[in-house]
C-alpha cells in the first residue's frame, strides 16, 4: 500500500494557524453577520415609530378641521346656532376661520329634506341657499371674504361681504357678483344627504378648494375638506357644513423630519407623491386626483415609490419593510398606510450604512487585526521551530554518536515547556473560541372585508380553545357600591381582562354580567391556541393584580376571577336572527367549558382546564390534576387540571402539586386512609381540604364496589 506523505512539523504549524485564523474569521463573521441582521430588525421598528409620529402629526393637523366642524355642528345640535338668522350663520362661520389660521374656507349649503325615495335624497325647491367665509390666500393674515349664493327672482345669484384684512365682520355690505349654479346641485352636497353616508364626516383627497374655482389652476389652494350632513336642535336637516384645511402643513410634515441620512415622504398606495419633497415641487393633476410632482426626487426615494409593496399595503397588513438597493448601496425602506386618510402612505428610507456602519467598520479592523497577528504568529512560530529543529538535530546527532558506541555526555535541548505552553495556548485558544461562540445571537371584520361579503346566518365546525371566566363574590360587591361606581370599577376590570386576552391575539365573545367568554383559532388561525388560552389566563390574573394595585380602582377590595379553559370540536360563526346576528361559539364544549369554570369555586382554585388543554401545550406550563368530573348535565368524566402558572416560576407549587396528585392516586385506589395522611401538610391549599374532607366521608361511608372515583358534580 502506497504510504501518504508525512508533513514536517513546519508544514503542520503553518496548515493549523492558517486554519484556525479561517476559523476565528468565519465565526467572527458569522458573529457579524448576525448582529447586522438584528439592528436591521431593529431598526425597523424605529422607521415605523417615526412613521407612526408623523402619521399622529398628520392626524392632529386633520383635526382641526374636524374640530371647527363638530364645534358649529354643536352649536347647531344646542339651538346657539340657527340655520334661519343669516347673521348668526356669518358670525359662527367667520369666527371658526379666525380661530383656525389653517383653515381655508368653511361654508354651509341649506335645503329642505323631505326623505328619501329609492335611496335617492328628495329635497325641496324652496330655501336653497349657500354661506361661504374664505380666506382671499393661503395668508393666514389675508382678509376674509363671505360669499352668499341664494335664489333671486327664480335664479341663483352670488353676493359677495369684500372685507380688508383685519377689518370688522359687517365693515361692508353685500356686493352682486353673478348668477350661479344651485349650490345643492354639487356632488359634494349630493354625496353627503345620500341616505348611505347621511350624518358621517367624508374626507376628500388633495383637491383645488372649491371657492378657487374661477381662478387659473396655477393659482388655486390645494386644500383636504370635511363635510357632513348636520343637523338642528329640533332635529331636522340644516345642511351640508363643509370645512377646508389648507395643506401647507401637511405639506411640510415630511421635510421637518428628512435629513441627509433618513428620507421621508408622504405618499399613495400607487406611489405618487402627496406632499412635496422639496418647495420646489409643484401640484399637477393625475387622473381623477391632484398629486405632487417632483423633479428633484433622490434615486432612493423614487426607487422606493416604484416599490410593489405600496401596493400590497391594507388594512390586515399596514405595515411592510423592505431592503432596496440603488446605484450599488443598500437602503432600508419602511411604509406605513395611515388610518382615517384617502390611502396615503408614509414612508422612511435611510441608507443601511446609517445603522450598521460601525459594525462594518470593526469588521474591517477585525480583519485586518487578524491577518497581521497571523503574520506575527507565523515569524514567531517560525523562529520557535527552528530553535526546536536545532535542538532535534543535536538529538540525532546523538542518536547517530550513539550508534557509533560514542557514549560521551552532550548537551540536551528539550523544549518541552514550550511544547506545553503551545498546547495550553491552544486550549485556551479553544476555551475563547467556545467563550466567542456564546456571544453569537442565534378579527372576523377584517376577514370578511378581505373577502367582500356580509355575515350569513350558519357556522362551521372548527376546533377552538376556550376561557370562561368568573368573578367570585361580585354580586356582595355591587350590593355596596352605587351604580356608577359599580360601573366604573366593572368596566376597569374588563377592560384589565380584555388587555389579557387580547395579548394573545384571543377574541373576546362576549360579557355576561361580570364574567368573560373567549377563545382562539377563529376566525384568525393559530395553530398554539392552546398555549394562547393559557398564556391569556395568566395574563388576566397578571393585568388584575395591577389593576387593584393601582390608584384607579380606588382602594375597593381586590377581587377573584376563576377560570375555565377548554378545547373542542364546536360551531364557530354567526348565530342569531337574519337582522341581529352574533359571531359567538355553540356545542357541547363550549358548556364544558363554563362548567370547569364553576368547578373552580367547589375546588378553592383560580384556573381549571381540561385534558384537551393540557395535551396540547407541552411542557411550558405547570398544572396540576385535581380531579375526575362528570360536570352538571354530563355523564361522561374529564380530567381536570389547575393551571398553577408559567413551569419556570412553578418549582414550589410543583412540589405541593405531586403530594396532592400522589394522595389523589390514592383515593382512587380506596386507599383513603393513605391519601389522608399524604394530605396531613397540605396547609391552606383548599383543593386538598375538600380531598381530604371526601377520604373522611369515604372512611364513614365506604363507596360500593362499582365505585370508580368519578365526582359527579350537581351544580354548575
Amino acid at each position: 500500500m502506497k504510504r501518504l506523505p508525512k508533513l514536517t512539523l513546519v508544514q503542520l504549524f503553518v496548515l493549523t494557524t492558517l486554519a484556525m485564523a479561517l476559523a476565528v474569521g468565519a465565526t467572527f463573521y458569522g458573529f457579524l453577520e448576525s448582529s447586522r441582521r438584528s439592528i436591521v430588525q431593529r431598526s425597523e421598528r424605529l422607521r415605523d415609530s417615526e412613521a407612526l409620529r408623523i402619521g399622529a402629526r398628520l392626524s392632529a393637523e386633520l383635526g382641526i378641521a374636524a374640530t371647527a366642524l363638530d364645534d358649529i355642528e354643536a352649536a347647531m345640535h344646542f339651538g346657539a346656532l340657527r340655520v334661519d338668522d343669516e347673521v348668526a350663520v356669518e358670525t359662527r362661520l367667520f369666527s371658526e376661520l379666525l380661530a383656525h389660521p389653517t383653515i381655508s374656507d368653511v361654508s354651509l349649503t341649506h335645503a329642505v329634506l323631505l326623505g328619501y325615495q329609492a335611496g335617492e335624497a328628495q329635497i325641496a325647491a324652496r330655501d336653497r341657499w349657500q354661506m361661504s367665509l374664505f380666506r382671499a390666500s393661503a395668508d393666514p393674515k389675508s382678509a376674509i371674504l363671505t360669499r352668499r349664493i341664494s335664489r333671486d327672482e327664480g335664479r341663483f345669484v352670488v353676493d359677495v361681504r369684500p372685507r380688508a384684512p383685519g377689518a370688522p365682520l359687517f365693515g361692508a355690505p353685500f356686493e352682486r357678483h353673478a348668477d350661479a349654479s344651485d349650490p345643492t346641485s354639487h356632488p359634494t352636497f349630493e354625496t353627503t344627504i345620500s341616505q348611505r353616508v347621511y350624518g358621517r364626516a367624508i374626507w376628500s383627497d388633495l383637491s383645488f378648494a372649491e371657492i378657487d374655482s374661477g381662478l387659473p389652476q396655477g393659482e388655486r389652494r390645494v386644500v383636504v375638506t370635511v363635510q357632513k350632513a348636520v343637523e338642528d336642535a329640533p332635529g331636522h336637516f340644516a345642511g351640508v357644513l363643509r370645512v377646508g384645511l389648507l395643506t401647507g402643513q401637511i405639506d411640510a410634515l415630511p421635510r421637518l423630519d428628512t435629513t441627509d441620512s433618513q428620507r421621508v415622504f408622504l405618499c399613495d398606495l400607487g406611489g405618487r407623491l402627496v406632499a412635496r419633497l422639496t418647495p420646489a415641487d409643484h401640484i399637477e393633476v393625475d387622473g381623477d386626483d391632484l398629486r405632487v410632482k417632483s423633479a428633484q426626487a433622490r434615486p432612493e426615494v423614487a426607487a422606493a415609490l416604484a416599490s410593489p409593496s405600496l401596493g400590497a399595503l391594507s388594512k390586515a397588513f399596514p405595515e411592510r419593510s423592505e431592503r432596496l438597493v440603488v446605484g450599488g448601496l443598500s437602503y432600508l425602506a419602511t411604509f406605513r398606510a395611515l388610518e382615517n386618510s384617502q390611502g396615503w402612505v408614509v414612508g422612511v428610507v435611510v441608507p443601511e450604512d446609517y445603522y450598521t456602519g460601525d459594525l462594518r467598520a470593526l469588521q474591517h479592523r477585525f480583519f485586518v487585526a487578524i491577518l497581521i497577528v497571523t503574520g506575527i504568529v507565523l515569524i514567531a512560530g517560525g523562529f520557535v521551530l527552528q530553535q526546536l529543529r536545532r535542538s532535534l538535530g543535536r538529538v540525532v546527532s546523538a542518536t547517530v554518536r550513539m550508534r557509533r558506541f560514542d557514549f560521551s555526555a552532550s548537551p540536551v535541548d528539550a523544549p518541552l515547556r514550550e511544547m506545553c505552553d503551545v498546547m495550553e495556548g491552544v486550549e485556551r485558544a479553544k476555551t475563547s473560541m467556545r467563550a466567542l461562540a456564546k456571544y453569537v445571537p442565534i378579527d372576523l371584520v377584517r376577514e370578511l372585508y378581505e373577502s367582500n361579503r356580509e355575515p350569513e346566518l350558519g357556522g362551521k365546525p372548527v376546533e377552538i380553545s376556550l376561557l370562561f371566566s368568573d368573578i367570585e363574590g361580585f354580586t356582595s360587591l355591587s350590593e355596596r357600591l352605587a351604580p356608577d361606581s359599580l360601573a366604573k370599577a366593572l368596566g376597569r376590570y374588563l377592560e384589565a381582562m380584555t388587555h389579557g386576552v387580547r395579548s394573545t391575539n384571543g377574541t373576546v365573545d362576549k360579557f355576561i354580567g361580570d364574567s368573560v367568554m373567549a377563545f382562539w383559532n377563529a376566525p384568525t388561525p393559530c395553530l398554539d391556541h392552546a398555549r394562547r388560552a393559557c398564556l391569556a389566563a395568566l395574563a388576566c390574573m397578571r393585568a388584575t393584580r395591577e389593576l387593584y394595585a393601582s390608584p384607579a380602582w380606588a382602594g375597593l377590595p381586590p377581587l377573584f376571577t376563576r377560570f375555565g379553559l377548554h378545547r373542542a370540536n364546536v360551531m364557530v360563526g354567526h348565530f342569531g336572527a337574519p337582522e341581529r346576528l352574533s359571531y359567538t361559539a355553540l356545542g357541547d364544549g363550549v358548556n364544558l367549558a363554563s362548567r370547569l369554570e364553576g368547578l373552580c369555586k367547589q375546588y378553592g382554585v383560580a384556573a381549571l382546564a381540561s385534558e384537551a388543554i393540557v395535551g396540547q401545550v407541552g411542557e411550558e406550563f405547570a398544572f396540576r390534576f385535581i380531579d375526575k368530573v362528570a360536570v352538571k348535565g354530563k355523564t361522561e368524566a374529564v380530567r381536570v387540571y389547575e393551571l398553577l402558572g408559567l413551569r419556570v416560576d412553578c418549582a414550589d407549587e410543583l412540589a405541593r402539586a405531586q403530594t396532592y396528585e400522589q394522595a389523589l392516586e390514592a383515593y382512587f385506589a380506596r386507599d383513603f386512609s393513605r391519601a389522608l395522611s399524604l394530605l396531613g401538610a397540605s396547609g391552606d391549599d383548599a383543593a386538598s381540604r375538600v380531598l381530604a374532607d371526601r377520604c373522611r366521608a369515604m372512611l364513614a361511608h365506604p363507596p360500593p364496589p362499582d365505585w370508580n372515583g368519578v365526582y359527579v358534580a350537581t351544580a354548575k
